[in-house]
């Protein structure tokens, strides 16, 4: 029996609402950014132009360029790095056939329900500087004065990164576990039957047959954390000065504080085309490997 061309379409009418909603919320307005980086709009003025390249000139000779994009760097990187880690060691763990796992599976992934500026508070709750900050009550125990956990740059940065480490480890488990979940047991078993250690296990089959998950899940974790800003906002709010500014950071404070959106379109602009570059790169590894 053969279909009509509204039965060999049926398709369209599957994807059509994701498309809609990737043009309206995701196309169009970086579309209409890329543009605004390009103008000196500015929220408080009615009048705008277009002034080419010099946003973008105007970001390479900010002075306070070099520490945030530092502090950027320090902070995705290290994000990724134990996001990724600490989530596939916690998925080999959830992966086994043990009693409590699945109640253990549904605890981990909780952190990444709660909204971001909830475990921004909460985490300045648990670092405040007063005596009634968690840390300081049981330092208080121990007869330690408080301490201002959140006043000295590299402890404040420390304190941002494991908050959204906490967070996002969770998507890492989930991505993580459901790709341990599609290897085959027979390889493993046969390995183990061939003599090859749990590492040698891990290395020659886990890793290999996890590559397009890992990849998928870098590509996620870099995005986000170039685009993180709850945690940041409400944490620290880039300081003390400018020590724990990041790149997203400054697209708010340059688009609703100092309302000019054209330099904040310019630093949103480069987060993108760094997003655009990483994931480049990762789906090249991707693509390299499958051809070998």
């Amino acid at each position: 029996m053969k279909l009509g061309k509204l039965g060999q379409n049926a398709y369209i009418f599957f994807i059509a609402p994701a498309i809609i909603y990737l043009l309206i919320f995701t196309i169009y307005p970086s579309i209409y950014g890329i543009g605004l980086s390009f103008t000196n709009y500015h929220f408080a003025y009615a009048k705008w132009n277009f002034i080419g390249f010099s946003n973008y000139l105007r970001f390479m000779h900010w002075p306070a360029m070099p520490q945030v994009v530092m502090n950027t760097v320090v902070f995705v990187f290290t994000v990724v790095f134990f996001q990724v880690s600490l989530g596939l060691l916690i998925a080999l763990a959830l992966n086994q056939s043990l009693k409590g796992t699945k109640v253990i599976r549904t605890i981990s992934i909780l952190p990444w329900v709660l909204p971001g500026f909830i475990i921004g508070l909460l985490f300045r709750e648990i670092f405040s500087s007063s005596s009634y900050g968690l840390i300081n009550m049981l330092l208080a125990g121990f007869g330690i004065e408080p301490v201002n956990w959140l006043v000295d740059s590299k402890v404040a940065m420390f304190i941002m990164i494991i908050s959204l480490i906490w967070k996002g480890t969770a998507l890492s488990i989930i991505l993580e576990l459901s790709g341990l979940q599609t290897i085959p047991k027979e390889f493993t078993d046969a390995a183990k039957i061939d003599g090859a250690t749990a590492v040698q296990r891990f290395f020659r089959i886990t890793i290999p047959m996890l590559r397009n998950t890992l990849l998928i899940n870098l590509i996620m974790v870099c995005s986000g954390g170039f685009n993180h800003l709850d945690i940041p906002f409400i944490l620290t709010g880039g300081g003390p000065g400018n020590s724990t500014e990041v790149l997203a950071l400054t697209v708010y404070r340059q688009g609703f504080q100092v309302l000019d959106a054209g330099f904040a379109s310019t630093v949103g602009t480069v987060i993108l085309l760094i997003n655009i570059i990483l994931t480049i790169v990762y789906l090249k590894i991707l693509q390299n490997e499958d051809t070998e």
